[in-house]
């Protein structure tokens, strides 16, 4: 669970730059708002936060997580013990090469480059790592349908030319994938 909220100095220069960009830019900037206020409210691990995070986990940044705001825009936060700092707003492009120019760096809760402000209220102690990406796997209700509809055979039916012939020990080929239509004597 965090404690402190830290916004970027920069951050509404970026937004400004936003809302010059159209209607995509817009909405995302509201769904920037909607999110910030989410996080004000309750915590990262809610379903109105943790929804919104982007499917690929951001390895580049040590305790980094990117938001989706949709049309192509990403908000991207590191996390520093209780402190969430909210660092860049902006196209998704444009987050991965700020990612990339600041990936050294060092995020200090007591930098000057941020806004500080305090959360108050408590959202649960047992609240589960920020990076845990093993735990968003598990919650994906879209991964879960769908490792439910496949089985073995449509598996091997899709990713044929994955289930190879090899040879035994003996000489006989065994057909790793289980078609008796691929072995031959």
């Amino acid at each position: 669970m965090f404690r402190y909220l830290h916004l970027a100095r920069t951050l509404d220069k970026q937004l400004q730059l936003l809302r010059r960009s159209g209607k995509k830019a817009e909405l995302a900037i509201c769904r920037y708002d909607q999110l910030v206020k989410d996080l004000r409210c309750f915590g990262v691990r809610h379903d109105a936060v943790f929804s919104k995070r982007t499917k690929n986990g951001e390895n580049r940044l040590k305790n980094c997580v990117k938001y989706d705001l949709g049309g192509g825009y990403r908000l991207v936060t590191v996390r520093s013990a209780d402190h969430l700092m909210l660092t860049f707003v902006g196209g998704h492009d444009e987050a991965n090469q700020w990612i990339e120019r600041h990936r050294y760096d060092s995020f200090e809760p007591q930098d000057a480059l941020y806004v500080v402000e305090e959360i108050e209220g408590s959202w649960g102690e047992e609240e589960p790592g920020f990076g845990d990406e093993e735990h968003i796997e598990q919650e994906d209700p879209y991964e879960v349908e769908l490792n439910a509809r496949l089985d073995q055979s449509t598996l091997q039916k899709v990713f044929q030319g994955l289930y190879t012939v090899r040879c035994d020990t003996a000489g006989s080929r065994l057909d790793t994938g289980g078609s008796a239509a691929r072995q031959s004597a």
